[in-house]
């Protein structure tokens, strides 16, 4: 027995298989923008997750050392830029290595801010830490650490792979001591 079968019946046309490669390749497109989003929130949550280790070393040391933060000797702002930069001259001037000596409250301070400045900026480059005290009873200090995020554009948000304009983002935490 014979079977006819009109044109419209025997395969895919062109135009099908063309619809198809386009809806193909615009879901691939995008798996790949939420696998870069995906990317990008793990190294901001990666990020931030350092900045609050970070944060908490410092505060660590302080509570280590209350001789002289508990004191209230502490400046009310201690701005730390760099391991070498600290805005307090008189913690700036001492050059102690307090892991080898035994050393005063305040050059174990200034040795634990320099050491923490050059970690912060080993693990979140171009970070800024700041130490704000308020004397009184008892002293309460707290660190902050303000940092630009490395975000990049949304694909469909702009130019692919081109750097944002990363806004300042701060971490604080507040000590007793």
């Amino acid at each position: 027995m014979k079977h006819s079968f009109s044109s419209h019946t025997r395969g895919f046309s062109l135009l099908e298989v063309l619809i198809a490669v386009v809806v193909i390749s615009l879901g691939a497109l995008g798996i790949a923008a939420m696998q870069a989003t995906a990317i990008s929130g793990t190294h901001s949550s990666q990020q931030e997750s350092v900045i609050a280790l970070e944060a908490r070393s410092m505060s660590d040391a302080m509570i280590a050392n209350s001789g002289y933060w508990g004191a209230g000797n502490a400046p009310a702002t201690l701005a730390v830029s760099s391991s070498t930069a600290l805005s307090d001259g008189t913690l700036q001037g001492f050059s102690n290595d307090c892991s080898a000596t035994t050393c005063s409250a305040p050059q174990l301070a200034s040795y634990d801010l320099k050491r923490w400045a050059a970690d912060l900026q080993g693990q979140v480059p171009g970070a800024q830490g700041a130490i704000t005290c308020q004397a009184g009873a008892p002293v309460i200090c707290t660190v902050q650490i303000s940092w630009k995020p490395n975000a990049t554009i949304a694909i469909n948000g702009g130019t692919q792979g081109a750097p944002a304009s990363a806004s300042t983002v701060s971490y604080s935490l507040t000590n007793q001591l």
